[in-house]
Protein backbone atom coordinates (compact mmCIF):
# COMPACT_ATOMS: atom_id res chain seq x y z
CA UNK A 1 0.00 0.00 0.00
CA UNK A 2 1.34 3.44 -0.95
CA UNK A 3 1.71 5.88 1.95
CA UNK A 4 -0.19 9.14 2.19
CA UNK A 5 2.95 11.25 1.88
CA UNK A 6 4.06 9.35 -1.24
CA UNK A 7 0.60 9.60 -2.82
CA UNK A 8 0.44 13.35 -2.12
CA UNK A 9 3.92 13.82 -3.55
CA UNK A 10 2.94 11.94 -6.72
CA UNK A 11 -0.24 14.01 -7.13
CA UNK A 12 1.70 17.24 -6.56
CA UNK A 13 4.40 16.28 -9.04
CA UNK A 14 1.76 15.43 -11.65
CA UNK A 15 -0.02 18.76 -11.05
CA UNK A 16 -3.33 17.04 -10.31
CA UNK A 17 -6.55 18.75 -9.27
CA UNK A 18 -9.02 16.90 -7.06
CA UNK A 19 -9.54 15.47 -3.60
CA UNK A 20 -7.56 12.73 -1.90
CA UNK A 21 -9.87 10.98 0.56
CA UNK A 22 -7.94 9.38 3.41
CA UNK A 23 -9.48 6.49 5.31
CA UNK A 24 -8.36 5.34 8.73
CA UNK A 25 -8.15 7.25 11.95
CA UNK A 26 -8.71 10.17 12.02
CA UNK A 27 -9.32 10.21 8.25
CA UNK A 28 -10.06 13.25 6.16
CA UNK A 29 -9.64 14.85 2.76
CA UNK A 30 -6.83 16.81 1.12
CA UNK A 31 -7.88 19.10 -1.75
CA UNK A 32 -5.42 19.96 -4.52
CA UNK A 33 -5.45 22.41 -7.41
CA UNK A 34 -2.66 22.03 -9.96
CA UNK A 35 -0.73 19.89 -7.47
CA UNK A 36 -0.90 22.37 -4.60
CA UNK A 37 -2.93 21.83 -1.44
CA UNK A 38 -5.77 24.35 -1.23
CA UNK A 39 -7.58 22.89 1.77
CA UNK A 40 -7.44 19.89 4.07
CA UNK A 41 -9.91 18.67 6.62
CA UNK A 42 -10.08 16.01 9.27
CA UNK A 43 -12.55 15.34 12.08
CA UNK A 44 -9.54 15.59 14.43
CA UNK A 45 -9.21 19.34 13.75
CA UNK A 46 -11.57 22.27 13.63
CA UNK A 47 -12.33 23.56 10.17
CA UNK A 48 -11.87 27.13 9.01
CA UNK A 49 -15.37 28.14 10.13
CA UNK A 50 -14.92 26.74 13.62
CA UNK A 51 -11.57 28.49 13.86
CA UNK A 52 -12.86 31.89 12.71
CA UNK A 53 -15.89 31.79 15.02
CA UNK A 54 -13.99 30.16 17.91
CA UNK A 55 -11.37 32.90 18.04
CA UNK A 56 -14.01 35.62 17.77
CA UNK A 57 -12.91 36.83 14.34
CA UNK A 58 -16.41 36.19 12.93
CA UNK A 59 -19.77 35.85 14.62
CA UNK A 60 -21.65 32.61 14.13
CA UNK A 61 -24.25 34.56 12.10
CA UNK A 62 -21.59 36.03 9.78
CA UNK A 63 -20.09 32.59 9.20
CA UNK A 64 -23.49 30.98 8.61
CA UNK A 65 -24.48 33.69 6.10
CA UNK A 66 -21.24 33.32 4.12
CA UNK A 67 -21.47 29.52 4.20
CA UNK A 68 -25.09 29.46 3.05
CA UNK A 69 -24.46 31.99 0.27
CA UNK A 70 -21.23 30.45 -1.05
CA UNK A 71 -21.32 26.74 -0.28
CA UNK A 72 -22.90 25.68 -3.57
CA UNK A 73 -20.54 27.76 -5.71
CA UNK A 74 -17.35 27.00 -3.73
CA UNK A 75 -16.98 30.69 -2.93
CA UNK A 76 -17.29 30.98 0.86
CA UNK A 77 -13.78 32.42 1.20
CA UNK A 78 -14.31 34.96 -1.58
CA UNK A 79 -17.56 36.09 0.04
CA UNK A 80 -15.82 36.67 3.37
CA UNK A 81 -13.28 38.84 1.56
CA UNK A 82 -15.84 40.66 -0.57
CA UNK A 83 -17.98 41.51 2.45
CA UNK A 84 -14.94 42.89 4.28
CA UNK A 85 -15.02 40.42 7.17
CA UNK A 86 -11.31 39.63 6.77
CA UNK A 87 -8.39 40.80 4.69
CA UNK A 88 -6.88 38.46 2.12
CA UNK A 89 -3.58 38.03 3.95
CA UNK A 90 -5.26 37.20 7.27
CA UNK A 91 -7.66 34.73 5.69
CA UNK A 92 -4.86 33.08 3.68
CA UNK A 93 -2.79 32.66 6.86
CA UNK A 94 -5.74 31.10 8.66
CA UNK A 95 -6.40 28.73 5.75
CA UNK A 96 -2.74 27.64 5.70
CA UNK A 97 -2.94 27.05 9.47
CA UNK A 98 -6.01 24.83 8.89
CA UNK A 99 -4.22 22.97 6.10
CA UNK A 100 -1.16 22.43 8.29
CA UNK A 101 -3.16 21.16 11.26
CA UNK A 102 -5.26 18.75 9.18
CA UNK A 103 -2.35 17.36 7.14
CA UNK A 104 -0.39 16.95 10.37
CA UNK A 105 -3.26 14.94 11.87
CA UNK A 106 -3.57 12.84 8.70
CA UNK A 107 0.15 12.15 8.41
CA UNK A 108 0.31 11.23 12.10
CA UNK A 109 -2.84 9.09 12.08
CA UNK A 110 -3.48 5.46 11.30
CA UNK A 111 -3.69 5.49 7.56
CA UNK A 112 -6.44 3.66 5.73
CA UNK A 113 -7.44 3.43 2.09
CA UNK A 114 -6.60 6.36 -0.19
CA UNK A 115 -9.00 7.38 -2.95
CA UNK A 116 -8.39 10.27 -5.35
CA UNK A 117 -11.42 11.94 -6.95
CA UNK A 118 -10.27 14.04 -9.95
CA UNK A 119 -11.78 17.51 -10.19
CA UNK A 120 -13.42 17.50 -6.75
CA UNK A 121 -13.06 20.90 -5.04
CA UNK A 122 -13.74 22.15 -1.53
CA UNK A 123 -16.73 24.41 -0.84
CA UNK A 124 -14.52 27.11 0.73
CA UNK A 125 -12.81 27.90 -2.58
CA UNK A 126 -9.15 28.61 -3.23
CA UNK A 127 -7.83 31.37 -1.00
CA UNK A 128 -4.33 30.00 -0.31
CA UNK A 129 -2.17 27.15 -1.50
CA UNK A 130 0.49 25.13 0.27
CA UNK A 131 3.21 22.97 -1.19
CA UNK A 132 3.60 19.52 0.31
CA UNK A 133 7.32 20.15 0.81
CA UNK A 134 6.55 23.12 3.06
CA UNK A 135 4.23 21.05 5.23
CA UNK A 136 6.81 18.34 5.93
CA UNK A 137 9.03 20.45 8.22
CA UNK A 138 5.99 21.93 9.98
CA UNK A 139 4.57 18.48 10.64
CA UNK A 140 7.96 17.34 11.95
CA UNK A 141 8.19 20.40 14.20
CA UNK A 142 4.75 19.68 15.61
CA UNK A 143 5.59 16.04 16.26
CA UNK A 144 8.70 17.05 18.18
CA UNK A 145 6.78 19.62 20.21
CA UNK A 146 4.04 17.23 21.40
CA UNK A 147 1.29 17.54 22.31
CA UNK A 148 0.14 19.00 19.01
CA UNK A 149 -3.47 20.13 19.50
CA UNK A 150 -5.48 20.87 16.39
CA UNK A 151 -8.03 23.00 18.18
CA UNK A 152 -7.93 26.71 18.66
CA UNK A 153 -5.67 27.85 21.45
CA UNK A 154 -7.15 29.93 24.25
CA UNK A 155 -6.75 33.65 23.72
CA UNK A 156 -4.82 35.32 26.52
CA UNK A 157 -5.24 39.04 26.68
CA UNK A 158 -2.20 40.81 28.01
CA UNK A 159 -2.20 44.53 28.64
CA UNK A 160 0.04 46.46 26.30
CA UNK A 161 2.98 48.08 28.07
CA UNK A 162 1.81 51.54 27.05
CA UNK A 163 -1.83 51.07 28.08
CA UNK A 164 -3.22 52.32 31.40
CA UNK A 165 -3.87 49.58 33.92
Amino acid sequence: MISLSHRLAALAEAGRTGALHVGGTPGGVVYLVAGRITYAESPACPGIGERLVGCGRLSAAQWRAAYEAGHGTRSVGRLLLRDGHLGHHELACRVVASITAATHALLQGDEGALRFVPGERHWFGTIAQADLGNLGPEAARRLLARPAPCGPRPVRHRPRPDSPR
